[in-house]
């Protein structure tokens, strides 16, 4: 870099003033990249006066030509600076003090800024402004241009509403107020906010004409990660121009920079009257397509994407690419009471579809529940009470009883108010629609609201006596039995089946929570879902049978766990989605390129293949490589997919190269590893220092060498047997063949064929770490060339 380049290099550090010792290397740092010609600006330079703080930030940033954000504390005044940054197309440097556990504990906690490469300095100054320079001399483009490369018309009815991850009285006012005006197309609202990648929710702000950001106090579980997230897409809608309101528990301490953009509310009642004011005075175009905010970017790239790895952000979309399998027939033939699979093995996209899919037949009455959350520690507060086991299951039953029941009365009614006559289309609809409101039962809550409220209506009348007891099962009994379902039965004459899908119960399976606990509650659900639907089936006098289906979505690790508790689990016989067949799963990355070229299939899956991805990786053709590096399921090949897609984008690459795939396989695997630690949460032992014991090791190793990896005797059973259930292990079933499977069942059958091998061949069992968990624990591929030996005994072949 020349002086005259260097000296007009303007960068712009934002940090936090505490910790003091961060806020002090970063001001060491802008004299160090002083000293070698850059032009650095940090926020404590700036002389605000009598301006509003942001506004004299934002101006700072934007006559910058880069943004460095010492993001080690998840300050939230930095994340909205740096999202702004992002947002005006500015190079963005995310740098953290990687030697301070909490620093790297931070940015995992953020997820969605993973596109957004970061600079390590180890707290040193020089470190960090010799890096920069470096950068600085480098060509680069913005990463706003790939994150909006599928970015979609701007519409000016769009807000972007992200959901609140606990489902308070005033969280849920303001989502039915939003969803009451029907004008409004919501997006991101009923999602898990952070799940999905920044490019979803950068082009989902871009496509909004307004965001309302809702913030969390900080007691609030999950609370600090949340609100480090929001700060930062606040900073990017910021930064596009949106009309932008930010509402906050009273508790919330709004960041000084952008206190004026924050309403802080002390009820439920004041918080929709003020968002319904501030939407009644956005300045719309009604009739047009004019964008409510004040820019116009120039980036519409029609650079194609492999779409969303979760499959709540692609609700419309995914029915234009959803691989069927067998596992999804059963499903939407009721035959599957409980569906099982790993993180990513398609369950939720599978429920979507299948709801969808049912919907389709007006003969079928579709009932999807997905609790947002439930209080886990009242219900088991009150569990705890119960004097006699037979009690405490048959309350459950009853529980169970009563929420389905009053699910399927509400989505009765629902149906009914979208015919032409509405509820008063038959004098039995009507009849259902009074007991509903006699019990007080609200129809826009969920069912985490309904059982939150049958926990705290009985938690201060039970007693410890088995009358009380029986008392409180009795009552609920007699409503949902004696009222709702005497009610109800009437009205499904105009079905020939009722279909009930459950997903989402696994929301307080983490790590603390009382398993045991939440083993009955699901395992009581599946006893109550057989004697329910013999309840449906009897048919009395005027009264015809109805046949109900059910179908519970369940990872297989909380399965692996309930089937402990249960009394036969041999007869729950889950149905089990698993993608062993490898052209079934890169059909996943296949239709979805379809879906977006429009057309003929074959010539599209050829270009897929031929045009857009180089020949080979390693020596692999490439479409074999991808299926050798990632995990057997969608969710993996999508995220793989996906991140070699963006690394050719920001390198500018006509096609994705060979180094591309390479680079994305070191973020991909970052994402397994972090995946696979959050699945080991049920388990007894901490699983984040064994897997680090891996780390530089070969990938084949036998039993001998896991001795040394985990060392105690009366654990190392145990964990290898749930690392090969995780698919981080693989067996060798056959000399030199290795397999990897998933679940416990499958397992325990692979488990025995390696020590017979074993037994049989005079030597310790041997395992594979399997080929996604390797780049980032720098694990050796020792068996690349047996792969790669294989593909091309196939091509003779």
């Amino acid at each position: 870099m020349d002086s005259k380049t260097a000296n007009t290099t303007s960068i712009f550090f934002a940090y936090a003033g505490h910790p003091p010792l961060h806020a002090d290397t970063m001001r060491e740092t802008i004299l160090a990249c002083r000293k070698r010609g850059l032009n650095p600006c940090g926020w404590q330079e700036l002389a605000i006066g009598g301006k509003v703080i942001i506004d004299t930030i934002t101006e700072r940033i934007d006559s910058s030509e880069a943004c460095v954000a010492e993001i080690s504390s998840n300050n939230s005044n930095v994340l909205f600076e740096a999202g702004y940054a992002l947002a005006r197309g500015k190079r963005l440097y995310l740098a953290i003090d990687e030697s301070d556990q909490d620093s790297v504990k931070s940015w995992n906690s953020l997820k969605i800024v993973e596109t957004v490469g970061r600079i390590d300095y180890g707290g040193n100054a020089q470190i960090l402004a010799s890096t920069l320079m470096q950068h600085m001399s480098e060509e680069a483009f913005p990463v706003i241009e790939s994150l909006l490369s599928q970015a979609r018309p701007r519409e000016d009815n769009a807000i972007f509403a992200p959901g609140v991850p606990h489902k308070t009285t005033s969280a849920e006012r303001l989502e039915k107020l939003l969803e009451r005006k029907t004008d409004l197309n919501l997006l991101a609202a009923q999602e898990e906010f952070g799940l999905a990648s920044l490019a979803y929710y950068v082009q989902s702000i871009y496509r909004s004409s307004a965001a309302i950001l809702h913030f969390m106090k900080p007691t609030r579980v999950l609370a600090s990660q949340y609100n480090a997230r929001l700060a930062f897409v606040g900073g990017i809608a910021h930064g596009f121009g949106l009309p932008l309101l930010m509402v906050a528990e009273d508790d919330y301490q709004a960041p000084i920079d952008y206190r004026d953009l924050t309403y802080t509310y002390t009820s439920a009642a004041s918080l929709t009257e003020y968002v319904d004011e501030w939407l009644a005075k956005l300045p719309s175009s009604p009739g047009s397509n004019k964008r409510l905010g004040r820019i116009k970017l120039d980036i519409e790239l029609p650079i194609r994407t492999f779409g969303e790895y979760v499959a709540e952000a692609e609700k419309k979309e995914l029915t234009d690419y959803f691989v069927q399998t067998n596992e999804f027939e059963a499903v939407l033939s009721g035959r599957a009471t409980v569906f099982t699979g790993r993180k990513g093995t398609g369950k939720t996209a599978t429920m979507q579809e299948a709801a969808s899919e049912l919907r389709k037949d007006r003969r079928v009455l579709v009932v999807p529940i997905k609790p947002s959350s439930y209080d886990l520690a009242g219900l088991t507060s009150i569990l705890e009470r119960f004097s006699a086991a037979g009690n405490r299951e048959y309350f459950l039953l009853n529980l169970w009883n009563f929420l389905l029941t009053t699910e399927v009365a509400i989505h009765v009614l629902i149906h009914a108010e979208g015919m032409p006559a509405g509820l008063g289309s038959d004098t039995s609809t009507a009849d259902l629609h009074e007991v509903l409101q006699s019990l007080g039962i609200d129809r826009d809550a969920d069912l985490s609201t309904r059982l939150d409220d049958v926990v705290t209506s009985i938690s201060d009348q039970l007693v410890i006596s088995a009358e009380s007891e029986r008392e409180i099962s009795d009552d609920l009994r007699r409503r949902w039995r004696d009222r709702i379902l005497r009610s109800l039965k009437p009205v499904l004459h105009n079905f020939d089946r009722v279909a009930v899908l459950i997903d989402n119960l696994d929301k307080t399976w983490e790590k603390g929570a009382n398993f045991e606990v939440l083993s009955q509650f699901i395992l009581s659900l599946l006893v109550t879902s057989g004697k329910l639907k013999d309840e449906f089936l009897r048919s009395h006098k005027h009264v015809p049978s109805a046949n109900l289906t059910l179908t519970i979505f369940l990872r297989t690790d909380i399965y692996d766990v309930m089937s402990t508790y249960a009394r036969e689990p041999d007869k729950i016989n889950p149905q089990i989605i698993q993608w062993a067949d490898e052209e079934l799963l890169i059909r996943v990355l296949e239709d979805r390129y379809a879906a977006n070229r429009g057309s003929k299939y074959q010539d599209v899956i050829d270009g897929l293949w031929d045009r857009l991805f180089c020949a080979e990786v390693n020596g692999l053709a490439t479409r074999d490589y991808i299926l050798w590096r990632a995990l057997g399921r969608p969710r993996d090949v999508i995220y793989l997919g996906n991140s070699a897609l963006t690394t050719a984008i920001n390198r500018r690459h006509d096609r994705i190269l060979s180094q591309d795939v390479v680079h994305a396989e070191g973020n991909y695997s970052q994402f397994a590893i972090e995946a696979l630690l959050v699945e080991s949460e049920a388990q007894d032992f901490d699983l984040t220092e064994i897997i680090f014991e891996f780390a530089g090791l070969d990938s084949t190793l036998d039993e001998v060498e896991l001795e040394s990896i985990i060392p105690a005797e009366d654990e190392r059973s145990a964990v290898v047997s749930w690392l090969v259930q995780a698919s981080f292990l693989g067996l060798e079933s056959r000399d030199g063949g290795f397999v990897y499977v998933e679940g416990e069942s499958e397992a325990k059958k692979k488990l025995k064929a390696a020590n017979r091998l074993s037994d049989r061949m005079g030597r310790p069992m041997r395992y594979r770490v399997h080929p996604a968990f390797r780049p980032f624990l720098d694990i050796r591929d020792d068996d690349l060339q047996i792969e790669q030996d294989l593909a091309d005994e196939e091509l003779k072949s």
